[in-house]
């Protein structure tokens, strides 16, 4: 049987909207990556299934555009601070000075 008889038969009945998620077993993707990625690279994602029991998922890289942070958003993300302690922890770790350590070359 060809493999791509073998993906026929293996593709599943669940749709995530307009998409069709395949199954493709650790077996096939192994004997046959280079059109695997192929297929990813066409847009299409495969979950990757080892004794019949989905492992992972292969997706195409979806390149977006960055969404626009407004003024207000970006205020708020930046007045946000991190744990109170932090400051003295990391005071406490790295030591008041590097003078004890002797000079590069």
């Amino acid at each position: 049987m060809r493999c791509g008889a073998i993906s026929e038969l293996l593709r599943s009945a669940t749709h995530s909207y307009t998409e069709i998620m395949t199954a493709v077993p650790v077996r096939e993707l192994r004997n046959h990556t280079a059109e695997v990625v192929r297929r990813v690279q066409g847009g299409e994602d495969i979950t990757i299934t080892a004794n019949g029991v989905a492992v992972a998922s292969l997706l195409p890289v979806r390149a977006g555009r960055r969404s626009w942070i407004g003024p207000v958003d970006l205020i708020a993300a930046l007045e946000h601070r991190a744990d109170a302690g932090l400051r003295d922890d990391l005071a406490v770790l790295a030591g008041d000075t590097t003078d004890d350590l002797d000079p590069l070359a």
